[in-house]
């Protein structure tokens, strides 16, 4: 099972970060895209810890042993958790025109979104 959800948290970033995030951005004007921005991007997070939580339940009914198995559910639950919690400080320095720290925090929330789309390619391959 462990691959079915490892294969949508996949499917899940890919479609939210190359399709509709650039596709709003088009189309949008800058006011609007950060409306429906800071309305998307967290139920994105939480969608990913959900099926982190997911994954990490169905290896404890499957009595799973694989270790790396174990350790890629935990980062999809605290990775992008951690991005979720990152958003009232990212969105705070936008609206206070801190540029450094908005880079800081999208950088961090960017790095922990990637990191969390690799370890569940990896499912394939372990």
């Amino acid at each position: 099972m462990m691959e079915y959800f490892s294969g949508m948290v996949v499917g899940f970033i890919v479609l939210k970060t190359s399709l509709i995030a650039p596709t709003l951005f088009k189309m949008l004007g800058v006011e609007q895209f950060g409306v429906v921005i800071r309305a998307l991007w967290p139920k994105f997070f939480v969608a990913l810890t959900i099926l982190g939580v997911v994954s990490m339940t169905s290896l404890v009914v499957e009595s799973s042993d694989s270790v790396v198995h174990y350790t890629i559910a935990g980062i999809t639950i605290a990775f992008p958790a951690i991005c979720y919690a990152l958003i009232p400080m990212t969105n705070r320095a936008t609206d206070t025109g801190d540029k450094s720290r908005f880079d800081l925090l999208h950088k961090s929330s960017v790095a922990l979104t990637v990191v969390t789309l690799f370890t569940n390619i990896a499912v394939a391959f372990v």
